[in-house]
């Protein structure tokens, strides 16, 4: 089974880089260094080497380790197509369905996929585990009750689509590894939509009782789809078709899955 292991940086966004190692070959991969003195001290520690950096998208939070680790390491640095030329030092473009990282037995990898809307270069990388999807990397896709922004080269529709295609019947036992915490922030957001939802009041609470900057909760699918107000839309409840529509100040909204999504995006641009 590969090693996940994440690291929190204290940064203004409240980045997250993983380190996933392969135990067999010993090889390493970075998802979205941040702060490479950081993590070149968990390297240290666990007498790793670092043979790979990849690079969700090409925004500067999710590469600015780059240079740090290449230079120390030599890493290969690992990106979408459109990425080369604008992520540093990046040579390798992946292929959606690209495996990395994978297993001797092949029972354990990471599958590339593309995941356009946040930006037209993001991609995300989905574990497998003996045939079975098992976490997913979302980069600035998918958030803890919320997805990403559109505003830095991005396009809402095609995010919605990208949520359809790639994550909306994904098992709900899959766990959520996001590119930043905003876990207590985007949970408020959704109170302020709707604040009847029972799920998301008791999700907050969970929240809030870890310790600040330590203590970070995994979640999964299934528990994503009871209090994230965007794979919500899909099954919309009055209580959260009204909250749109009154946020919105439009009260001849429809309750289309997309039209939802695509307000809910706008809300929580402004909010």
């Amino acid at each position: 089974m590969l090693e996940v292991f994440r690291i929190y940086t204290d940064s203004p966004l409240r980045n997250f880089t993983y380190l996933v190692r392969e135990p067999n070959s010993k090889k390493t991969l970075s998802i979205d260094p941040y702060d490479p003195d950081q993590i070149s001290k968990v390297l240290e520690n666990k007498s790793w080497n670092l043979d790979y950096i990849l690079n969700t998208h090409e925004h500067n939070d999710h590469t600015c380790g780059n240079d740090g680790l290449v230079s120390k390491y030599g890493a290969k640095v690992l990106a979408h197509p459109a990425g080369l030329g604008k992520i540093p030092h990046a040579s390798h473009p992946l292929e959606e369905g690209e495996k990395i990282l994978e297993s001797p037995d092949g029972n354990s990898y990471l599958k590339v996929i593309y995941t356009p809307g946040h930006t037209f270069a993001h991609i995300c990388l989905l574990q497998i585990e003996n045939g079975s999807a098992y976490a997913v990397f979302t980069g600035d896709t998918i958030f803890n009750s919320g997805v990403g922004n559109c505003t830095r080269g991005g396009d809402p529709k095609t995010l919605y689509d990208t949520v359809v295609q790639k994550f909306k019947e994904l098992p709900g036992n899959v766990r959520l590894y996001p590119g930043h915490d905003y876990l207590k922030n985007n949970l408020k957001f959704s109170l302020s939509i709707d604040p009847k939802n029972e799920a998301t009041s008791l999700a907050l609470s969970k929240a809030e009782k870890l310790k600040e900057n330590q203590e970070f909760w995994t979640t999964t699918f299934s528990e994503e789809r009871t209090f994230n107000p965007f794979f919500l839309v899909f099954d919309p409840k009055e209580n959260l078709v009204s909250g749109i529509r009154n946020k919105m100040q439009n009260l001849s909204l429809t309750s289309d899955p997309q039209t939802l999504f695509i307000a809910l995006r706008s809300l929580r641009d402004k909010w």
